[in-house]
């Protein structure tokens, strides 16, 4: 379904400027108010007007002629998509043409059937006759706006089928156009050192699909270069999905992850069947950790979930947020490392973990999936198979629980979530039997425990907080699969020496103080194990305030691992600082760190530029001391341009014995039946904008997005199975091309490219002051081409706002059916010396 607005007739389109003058109309006449009544008829003084002009066609209302439209129909200002309708004459005098409403736009509207009147519904049934929608029941009521091509619909809440809050009718789902995408994020860095060999690294990241009809085909891989190893390719994903709208399930074939609801997250090779909440009502949204951390210098920061580096971006020095990490599932811990310009790499783990969430009542959420395991590490690859069903039971109670099993593994699992007054409280079961290296068997049970709350009076916001208790004989699948792996068997050659979870325990809060104080976060977690001594544990404790004339940030951490078996303390102190108030300001940032061995100050001044900020550049220097290696300084800048086509950006810094330099770009391109348009940004679901010949205009959704030189643009993250809006912006358009519509609205499907067109009106723009027998032609009149096309309108002074097709020809003016109430233009539209100047034409009309 191709979301575009379309108009039969030409001749019988509606005009905005038509709208003005029975606007203007309306005005000068005492019984104005009445005006909008259908069944009553206006009667103007035209003594008010200064000139002549039969007001007969606007007793009763606008003149909307009969035909076919595409219009934008609402019912109690909600949208409820574009439709094609049928506008008739209930009458032989009528000037104002009536929708005729059939069961289709009925049930569009989502007005209950029963309550109609058994003659209405009769009508409405009967395609042939034209059933007016006042005549179907008391309290509906229909308005056409014949400026902006609104057909509003007002109804009665009773008269109303009941929809949950959010409900989107299936019918105005978009599955959108056949397209191919390609998204694609290269990222490369080198790192000269004194003395040392230098360090090179490339990484290219790409996510390509095909969409046809339902069908999604994605593919993501990566490709990655490190000096003195070579090249490396990893095969993420690749499957073939497609909406099961009945089940409101999401079909995939081929290589992917489950969802992790029940289960923590498996990669597989096979088919997988689902509950997609997207297309519920206010369905809650994919989900991904936000990664904190702080880098040195210009570092390269890398992401790896499962094996798999999923992410790599250069940072600048100082604290850096990752928040637009691709979801992966709920699943499965983040390895984060950074490594720095000088050749020191640190690292941290981002806990990623999933907790069952409360279902409403009558609610039920499942998962099947069958194949072969896969990791892109492990080269077992047995059978397995998992089920898991959730479901609401009332408002306090909701279950779950599941079965995970195949060849050398099997596990089952069951739960109960509360919601109590106290919280939400989670706790499940999990026992599995594993058959490890040297078939040696092995059996245990994991318990696990959650609870979330807002805590009153003190506004706590614990986002989660669990403990899991594994007994000694258990393992999940990964850890099985890696331990029958060929290389773990090289590197470990007894079972007992496997790293075994004992206790786990983490929690995550954040608090407001209050609008003058700031807030809080904290979070902390600790696990040990059973046959190792000792604890992993890491505390974070963050401050942010902002004042006046600047905004201070400070972070304290602490953590402890058993490879090195000692406490690592880090605290940092910053301050940024706003250097004006205007949109485009230059920020100074200063943060001060200090840590084991380590102490040192990172200044940086960042800013941005362009109309639409789509230059952004930053430069630092550092001052650094460390206890054995004494003091250093660095320097460097960094930067990046989002052009119209790719984003590209570059980074350098020099320091103590070092040299560092890198490069970025990443953006996306999508080919259809229309041709390819480029971008520099990408999303899974996206739109295509075509205007004709409106090179220029913006996105108003995305200010660094504006239609190329064909007319064309790619929108990203639009949210499936949702009214999305996308305006244009013609600020900055040529006098010669107009906008019928800046504004449209689309309900994708999961991974759509769905096409948006824009109709424009295109020709030469040109200011007649049109003459008659030395007087003015009457006011309202309309100027007609030699299409009779409607071109046109007299305003005051005898002026004309027109967009011709030629730069010569003949036009028409007509208020009258006498001879004498009409005249001809003959026009030849003089040249323009520049884009934006508007053309002006005396004309005389005979």
């Amino acid at each position: 379904m191709r979301r575009c607005y379309k108009t039969i007739s030409k001749k019988i389109k509606p005009s905005f400027r038509l709208n003005k003058i029975a606007k203007v109309i309306l005005f000068v006449s005492p019984w104005s108010h009445n005006a909008v009544a259908e069944s009553n008829e206006v009667e103007f003084n035209s003594a008010f007007l200064r000139s002549a002009l039969d007001t007969r066609t606007y007793s009763q209302g606008n003149p909307v002629a009969p035909g076919n439209y595409t219009v934008d129909l609402y019912i109690n200002d909600k949208w409820k998509g574009h439709v094609d309708i049928r506008f008739e004459n209930l009458d032989s005098q009528s000037h104002v043409a009536q929708p005729c409403f059939d069961a289709k736009i009925i049930a569009l509207l989502g007005i209950d059937t029963t309550q109609l009147s058994q003659d209405g519904l009769a009508k409405i049934t009967n395609g042939n006759d034209c059933a007016s929608l006042s005549n179907l029941a008391e309290g509906l009521s229909a308005n056409y706006d014949v400026a902006t091509q609104h057909l509003i619909v007002h109804a009665p809440q009773i008269l109303l089928l009941r929809n949950a809050r959010g409900y989107v009718n299936p019918a105005l789902w978009d599955k959108g156009i056949t397209a191919a995408t390609l998204q694609y994020d290269y990222n490369a860095w080198h790192s000269q050192i004194s003395n040392s060999d230098s360090q090179s690294n490339q990484y290219l990241g790409l996510r390509s699909g095909i969409n046809w009809d339902v069908w999604r085909l994605r593919y993501r891989g990566t490709l990655t270069w490190t000096e003195g190893q070579g090249w490396k390719y990893d095969n993420s994903s690749a499957y073939l999905e497609r909406a099961i709208v009945p089940l409101r399930s999401n079909l995939v074939l081929g290589e992917s992850i489950t969802d992790g609801k029940v289960f923590d997250s498996v990669g597989f090779r096979g088919v997988l069947l689902t509950s997609d909440d997207r297309m519920y009502e206010d369905a809650s949204r994919g989900y991904a950790p936000v990664v904190n951390g702080i880098a040195n210098t210009n570092a390269l920061v890398s992401v790896s979930q499962r094996g798999v580096r999923i992410y790599e971006t250069t940072v600048p020095p100082g604290p850096f947020v990752i928040d637009d990490l691709y979801p992966t599932g709920t699943g499965g811990d983040l390895l984060v490392t950074i490594k720095e310009a000088d050749g020191s790499i640190r690292s941290f783990t981002v806990a990623y973990a999933s907790i069952a969430e409360l279902l409403r009542p009558g609610t039920t959420r499942y998962t099947l999936m069958g194949g072969r395991y896969y990791n892109s590490t492990i080269s077992d690859n047995p059978q397995i198979a998992m089920g898991t069903l959730r479901h609401g039971f009332t408002n306090l109670i909701t279950g779950y629980g599941g079965v995970l099993g195949g060849e050398n593994y099997q596990s089952v699992a069951g739960g109960i979530a509360l919601n109590t007054p106290i919280g939400a409280l989670s706790s499940d079961i999990t026992h599995a039997h594993s058959t490890l290296r040297n078939e040696v068997k092995s059996e245990g049970h994991s318990i696990h425990f959650a609870f979330a709350k807002i805590l009153p009076v003190v506004n706590t916001n614990v986002t989660l907080a669990s403990y899991r208790y594994s007994s000694s004989g258990y393992y999940d699948i990964d850890d099985v699969m890696l331990m029958r792996s060929t290389k773990w068997a090289s590197s470990n050659g007894d079972v007992n020496n496997t790293t075994n979870r004992k206790n786990r325990i983490q929690l995550s809060a954040s608090q407001t103080l209050s609008d003058t104080f700031g807030s809080m976060n904290i979070s902390a977690s600790t696990q040990d194990y059973w046959n190792r001594n000792g604890r992993d544990t890491e505390y974070q404790v963050g401050y942010t305030n902002s004042f006046n004339s600047f905004n201070l940030n400070i972070n304290v951490s602490r953590n402890r691992d058993l490879v090195n078996s000692q406490w690592d303390n880090k605290i940092a102190i910053g301050i940024s600082l706003p250097l004006s108030n205007h949109a485009q300001a230059k920020y100074l940032n200063s943060t001060y760190v200090t840590e084991r061995d380590h102490h040192g100050i990172q200044n940086s001044l960042a800013g941005s530029a362009g109309e639409n900020r789509q230059y952004n550049y930053s430069v630092f220097t550092n001052l650094d001391r460390y206890d054995n290696n004494g003091t250093k300084t660095t320097g460097g800048a960094s930067g990046n341009w989002t052009s119209p086509w790719t984003s590209v950006g570059g980074s350098y810094s020099a320091g103590n014995g070092y040299q560092q330099y890198g490069i970025t770009l990443s953006g996306g391109a999508i080919a259809y039946d229309g041709g390819m348009v480029l971008t520099p940004i990408m999303g899974d679901t996206m739109a295509i904008v075509e205007a004709d010949q409106a090179s220029g205009a913006k996105i108003t959704n995305n200010a660094t997005l504006s239609l190329d030189s064909n007319g064309k643009a790619a929108v990203p993250y639009l949210t499936p199975y949702r009214q999305n809006t996308i305006e244009l912006d013609p600020k900055g358009l040529s006098n010669d091309v107009g906008l019928e519509v800046t504004s449209q609205y689309s309900v994708p499907t999961a991974g759509a490219v769905v096409l948006m067109k824009y109709k424009t009106d295109v020709g030469y723009s040109v200011m007649f002051t049109i003459q008659h027998s030395g007087e003015e032609p009457p006011f309202g009149t309309p100027l007609l081409d030699e299409s009779d096309d409607t071109v046109g309108y007299i305003a005051q002074g005898g002026q004309s706002f027109a967009r011709v097709k030629n730069t010569r020809g003949v036009l028409r003016v007509r208020w009258g059916n006498d001879l004498l109430q009409q005249c001809t233009i003959h026009y030849q539209i003089p040249p323009t010396t520049a884009k934006d100047t508007l053309r002006q034409h005396d004309v005389v009309c005979q």
